[in-house]
């Protein structure tokens, strides 16, 4: 690797030379995974930009190029090498797949002074790149290396005890159950709600049972996210879910088979060389890493199975997996939280707690001097959970977030509780008796789903928690929601790879649940994690909700919509946020954009939208309401600062089925300003007015300032289903007081 982009220390240091074409806006960023390139349009068909590295020096043993990048499907790269102060083609150019990718090519000739890019534009819309690195490569050795990895026949001799010989079930230490709430754990299989999610626990464990995890035995672990993996490292499922559902299946129905094979799993763990994710994050002379997700996700599943399966491990297999534990695994993950401050602010640091807590508590059991380690795990995660929920209960990275953070606390907190025979609620963080409300505001109205807004890459309630909540606070809106949360068949999503669905909620959540109902309130505004909610009913029943989006300060995971408006009918989500893809697709990036959103946006002279500015400042909704009045207000002039001198926007509503979006502002420079809706269908245009047909009502805009109203498909949502944008447009304003309606009428 010649110019690892992905690492920002060495990237800075990089004499390369950015050299503009036809790219307005173009802009370079040294980011923590990738040096960013970005435009915000460029003509189709011309040469957007160049990027130009000297080079000397390389051995001559090399003769391939590969280059790593990830690049949108509506730009193309050509590569080329200057030799003797010409430059010639390395072979023919390439589009962007739209998520990462590696182009080899052959090196050709010698001495080469120097490789450059080209990107050209196929397409005018925004444009995001990401250069990860440029390396080298000797085509005979990466094959005989390929070659010669080990192969494994999945007996484990020595190891793993031969099924007809396992003892009496025995767990070596209990961290979330023991073999006495076995019975218990078997009566729950066939309670109401819970019979179907677990059939499906049962369903997903034979379907494990078909795969053979020892081919993918590697030199790192097989992780299906391919942003920091090698091309020829892809399409191998992670070792992390499927050994715990295997694990927990099998001692509940007493299916050594499905228990053997679980420790198959351990066993390919145990013999994995490196618990990161690819090379890398080992490259020599370069420090980068994506954080211990991998090394913590590797020891849960080590320390669960380890305490699951004692009984049926060898001598020699237990040492041999307890130094894995802690050297490949468990080391790491005190590495970053003693090496990285930030992660005791957000989602990671109480994350990564997790695996200190269940891999501590599993290995004090034969390293006595774990104790204190244990407590110091306890105490971070303590701390970090009192950073991350906010006064109102909530996060600023959105209930996706916070329910696949949840979903690795509770578990690590159980498992103290019960070895230390405390009480689960005393180890919450202070205002954690709060969170309900947060769920409730950020859910949807439809029971088991929730607002999409921000990084959600599903309109699911994701994994565990919720039914986790609901066993705690049983009087709290969690057990009102429980049974729609349960696992269930649903499109793969990118939270799948970090978590297991299923076990944790059968092996600590309420015994009975009761029949799911919605949560959202009438009204609710959370003061500090920027979001104000309606939901209000006709005589009929006929539901109107509304949510109105703003953040606290430098809040994470947010896209730049503040000012956004949400509109569901019933339980139908109407006026939409298009939520998240997988962030290994570049459009990850993109889908941020204000113009995404339903928001109000400048444009320019040459079409491009203006993107709102990242927060510094908090940006809080105010208002007041109940179940048929509304009044909210939320001034985002912070967040277009160097564009507008002010703007706020305000809803208004006097009857459930009418509402009124004010915007009012002034702009430092005239300009044209759209109105934005995102939505899964098109609209009837009339003129100043548009109407749309969703399942039991029609919705009517009226713009009566708008010089024009068109739609196009732009994009899509976290689905990957096409989405339709309405642009409301004034063609020129400084000052600007801008009124449109909308009608809700039920069919």
């Amino acid at each position: 690797m010649f110019a690892p982009f992905n690492d920002p220390a060495i990237a800075e240091q990089l004499p390369f030379r950015l050299e503009p074409g036809t790219a307005v806006g173009l802009k370079r960023v040294f980011g923590w995974d990738g040096t960013k390139l970005s435009w915000e349009t460029a003509p189709g068909g011309t040469v957007a930009a160049r990027l130009e590295l000297p080079l000397d020096g390389l051995p001559e043993r090399f003769d391939q190029f590969v280059f790593c990048q990830v690049v949108p499907r509506h730009v193309s790269a050509s590569f080329e090498a200057r030799r003797a102060g010409q430059w010639t083609p390395l072979g023919a150019a390439v589009t962007g797949v739209g998520g990462r990718d590696e182009i080899t090519r052959t090196m050709g000739a010698r001495p080469i002074e120097a490789v450059r890019v080209t990107f050209s534009a196929l397409g005018t819309d925004p444009v995001l790149i990401s250069l990860q690195w440029w390396g080298v490569a000797q085509a005979a050795l990466v094959a005989e290396l390929a070659a010669a990895r080990p192969c494994y026949d999945g007996r484990w001799e020595g190891l793993i005890l031969p099924p007809e010989t396992w003892p009496e079930v025995k767990l070596a230490r209990g961290l979330l159950f023991s073999a006495a709430d076995l019975p218990a754990l078997r009566l729950k299989c066939t309670a109401p709600y819970w019979e179907a999610s677990w059939q499906l626990l049962e369903e997903h464990a034979r379907q494990f049972l078909t795969r053979r995890p020892e081919d993918d035995i590697g030199d790192y672990l097989p992780w299906t996210d391919t942003r920091y993996i090698r091309a020829r490292e892809a399409g191998r499922e992670s070792y992390f879910s499927e050994p715990l559902v295997l694990g927990f299946v099998g001692l509940v129905n007493g299916d050594r088979a499905m228990g053997f094979h679980a420790l198959r799993y351990l066993m390919c763990l145990v013999h994995t060389t490196s618990w990161a994710q690819s090379a890398e994050s080992r490259v020599r002379g370069s420090v980068w890493d994506q954080r211990c997700f991998m090394e913590e996700m590797a020891a849960t599943a080590a320390a669960l199975l380890l305490d699951w399966y004692d009984f049926a491990l060898t001598p020699r297999a237990r040492a041999l997996a307890q130094q894995a534990l802690w050297d490949k695994g468990m080391a790491v993950v005190e590495r970053d939280m003693m090496k990285w401050e930030y992660v005791y602010a957000i989602n990671q640091g109480p994350w990564f707690c997790r695996a200190r807590l269940l891999g501590g508590l599993y290995l004090e059991t034969v390293w006595p001097r774990m104790r204190p380690h244990t407590e110091q795990a306890l105490a971070d995660m303590r701390e970090g959970m009192e950073n991350y929920i906010l006064a109102d209960g909530g996060t600023d990275e959105g209930l996706g977030y916070f329910s696949i953070t949840l979903q690795a606390v509770l578990p690590g907190l159980l498992a103290y509780a019960r070895a230390r025979r405390v009480e689960m609620k005393a180890l919450l963080p202070m205002h954690f008796s709060r969170t309900a409300g947060f769920v409730a505001a950020l859910s949807a109205v439809e029971p088991g789903r929730v607002l999409t807004e921000g990084d959600n890459t599903t309109d699911l309630a994701a994994g565990d928690t919720i039914p986790l909540l609901a066993a705690i606070f049983p009087d709290q809106a969690y057990a009102r929601v429980a049974a729609a949360c349960l696992m269930r068949r649903r499109p793969a999503g990118y939270f799948d790879q970090y978590f297991v669905e299923g076990v944790f909620a059968f092996i600590a959540g309420p015994a009975q649940l009761a029949p799911p109902e919605t949560i959202v309130p009438t009204f609710a505004i959370l003061p500090q994690t920027g979001h104000l909610t309606s939901l209000r009913r006709t005589p009929a029943g006929r539901s109107v909700r509304l949510h109105v989006v703003g953040a606290k300060a430098r809040a994470s995971h947010t896209h730049f919509d503040k000012g956004s408006f949400l509109l569901e009918l019933d339980r139908v989500p109407v006026l939409l946020d298009r939520g998240q893809v997988r962030y290994e697709d570049v459009r990850s990036y993109t889908l941020k954009r204000t113009e995404l959103h339903n928001t109000l946006t400048p444009v320019s002279a040459d079409g491009v939208y203006a993107n709102q500015a990242g927060l510094i400042d908090a940006v809080i909704p105010a208002g007041e309401g109940d179940a048929h009045r509304l009044r909210a207000r939320i001034d985002v002039t912070h967040v277009w600062r160097g564009v507008m001198k002010a703007c706020v926007r305000e809803l208004v509503a006097d009857t459930v089925e009418e509402f009124h979006v004010i915007d009012r502002g002034e702009l430092l420079h005239p300009s044209a300003l759209a109105f934005n809706l995102q939505t899964r269908g098109p609209w009837e245009i009339r003129g100043c007015e548009a109407v749309l047909r969703v399942e039991g009502w029609e919705l009517t805009l009226q713009a009566p300032w708008a010089d024009a109203i068109t739609q196009r498909e732009d994009s899509v949502d976290f689905r990957l289903q096409p989405v339709w944008h309405l642009d409301c447009r004034l063609n020129q304003a400084t000052v600007f007081d801008l009124r449109t309606t909308f009608r809700c009428r039920p069919l």
